[in-house]
């Protein structure tokens, strides 16, 4: 049983880690913060440097540089960070008293507390993260059973489109789709299940280029898109062609839906 709920806790983490869609979710719960570890702070502010960053997480602080310079479009966009310069940098270090603090600076990086919270759900090198997330997912009331369930689910659904991505380069041997192939074959699995391609998907839940799709969609339709991409898969795998796994799919999507 242990092993099980193991393997629960680290599938919920990596919905944090892997999705945007859920990070922005429980990037209000900043208190959460406070409860597994004291926050740095700077005096009249709660805005804190990279440093006092990466003090919380136990990482150096170019370990907390790396983290938001993969994921910087969130930082940015919902104003979690800033960069100070020029007379805006000159006004900040006027607020405090000790001279030395910040001399020499010409610029200088702030998070505020969300932005401090962002950075525990992404960061998989600090156990002080791993606690943080924990404590948002496995502590706190509402994450509940559901939320469980759906990172299970996700986790599984990763697993079986690996195969079927393996199993298009390995064994589709039908007639050329230009290098198409993997969204060829994605677009008929969507089809099939919820009469739309990935385009109209993607529309529909107001996704940005980069945001996965399947982040967004529901635990029962996660366990309906790895059916489907699992029965594509053996057919791949027998020697079918495209046209005869649509139509057979096709045929029976009421079966799906």
């Amino acid at each position: 049983m242990s092993q099980i709920e193991a393997n629960i806790n680290d599938s919920n983490q990596m919905i944090l880690i892997e999705s945007r869609t859920m990070r922005d979710e429980h990037v209000y719960r900043d208190d959460v913060l406070e409860k597994v570890k004291v926050v740095p702070s700077l005096p009249d502010t709660l805005e804190i440097t990279f440093e006092m960053a990466a003090e919380y997480y136990d990482v150096s602080p170019g370990t907390i540089r790396a983290a938001i310079s993969r994921n910087r479009d969130e930082f940015n966009q919902y104003g979690e960070l800033r960069i100070l310069k020029g007379k805006a940098l000159k006004e900040f270090k006027s607020m405090f008293q000790d001279e030395m603090l910040f001399k020499g600076a010409s610029s200088l990086n702030l998070l505020n507390r969300r932005g401090l919270l962002r950075i525990g759900m992404i960061l998989t090198e600090s156990e002080v993260a791993s606690s943080v997330r924990n404590y948002l997912l496995n502590i706190e009331e509402g994450a509940g059973e559901k939320l469980r369930e759906w990172a299970v689910e996700r986790e599984i659904s990763k697993r079986e489109r690996r195969r079927l991505t393996d199993s298009i380069q390995s064994f589709y041997e039908g007639p050329s789709m230009k290098g198409h192939e993997y969204k060829i074959f994605t677009d008929l699995v969507y089809k099939v299940i919820f009469d739309c391609n990935s385009a109209k998907l993607r529309t529909t839940y107001d996704l940005e280029k980069n945001e996965p799709l399947r982040d967004c969609l529901t635990t029962e339709d996660l366990k309906k898109v790895v059916e489907v991409e699992q029965i594509v898969a053996s057919y791949i795998r027998m020697g079918k062609e495209y046209s005869d796994i649509r139509d057979e799919l096709l045929i029976n999507k009421d079966r799906f839906q």
